[in-house]
């Protein structure tokens, strides 16, 4: 058979199937084989773009910096608690980065609705903005609303945005599930301050922490032991196994599972998550083992 022959065959049978197949040098049918055209690769990017614009809609997220935030953990001037009332603000930021009571919020949050947010009082708010504007981690700026000038609060982007990032050295931070956490009446600014201080130390697509986070392989990473939380926290023992033990509606905050004789930790993917998506496993040892319980 002539290879225009073939190809006249093949012309015919792409168009009786009216889909895109392949055809070999032997006139055989593969049908293991796909063809995907330009078009067909738009139109699932697009269907890809989607899904994630859903997810983030679903499921709003704050991208933390993990350099910055490891600065900032080892700063002498703001102890475990003041680290914790900076995370907390990190979830009330819009995509420009100031401080909103929600994200349909139009108006800039005010003193005293940051301090509602951050369960404290006028005096303590005051100190602590007033800190935090010193430091550099906020500023304050007049903004134009409905004709009518507002002061509002920016926290600075060097240490978390809204948005994407090609960085891998952030951590997503469910805006939802943090400030779920914290209405909760047994979870203190230091519990969340602890957290804060974890997040420069968790892995890519495993949420475990370890000593090298920018290590891809898993098994070089080495795992935190308690002991090395201690060190790194500065924290006494007691309150180390107490920040460990925290929960969000009954899952825990940090999953504790045994290698050999040591604990090895990871971070509960439904409040932080570092990297694309957390599959079904990292899922599952949160939802289907005694880290439920």
């Amino acid at each position: 058979m002539t290879v225009n022959k073939l190809m006249q065959e093949a012309e015919q049978r792409i168009k009786a199937k009216e889909v895109f197949t392949v055809i070999d040098a032997n006139g055989e049918l593969r049908e293991d084989v796909r063809v995907i055209t330009p078009e067909m690769q738009e139109t699932s990017n697009k269907r890809k773009a989607l899904q994630t614009y859903k997810n983030r809609a679903d499921n709003p997220f704050t991208l933390v910096n993990m350099e910055a935030s490891r600065e900032l953990a080892l700063l002498e001037e703001l102890n475990t608690k003041e680290l914790g009332y900076f995370l907390i603000l990190q979830s009330y930021i819009d995509y420009s980065g100031m401080l909103k009571k929600t994200s349909e919020a139009n108006l800039p949050m005010t003193k005293k609705e940051i301090g509602e947010a951050l369960r404290i009082k006028q005096r303590t708010y005051s100190k602590i903005l007033k800190k935090f504007i010193e430091l550099g981690l906020l500023h304050q700026e007049a903004v134009t609303q409905y004709n009518k000038e507002y002061q509002a609060f920016f926290v600075a982007n060097k240490y978390c945005f809204r948005g994407s990032n090609k960085s891998d050295k952030v951590v997503k931070m469910f805006i939802g599930s943090l400030q779920e956490l914290y209405t909760q009446t047994d979870i203190r600014p230091a519990d969340i301050g602890f957290l804060f201080m974890l997040l420069p130390y968790m892995h890519f697509q495993t949420n475990h922490l370890v000593k090298h986070p920018y290590e891809r392989d898993l098994y070089k990473s080495e795992a935190l032991s308690q002991r090395d939380i201690l060190e790194l926290t500065g924290i006494d023992e007691k309150n180390v196994k107490t920040h460990l033990r925290m929960k969000l509606s009954g899952v825990n905050v940090f999953g504790t599972f045994r290698a050999g004789k040591n604990s090895i930790y990871k971070v509960n993917p439904s409040l932080f998550f570092r990297g694309i998506m957390p599959n079904e496993e990292l899922k599952a040892d949160f939802t289907l083992t005694g880290q439920s319980l």
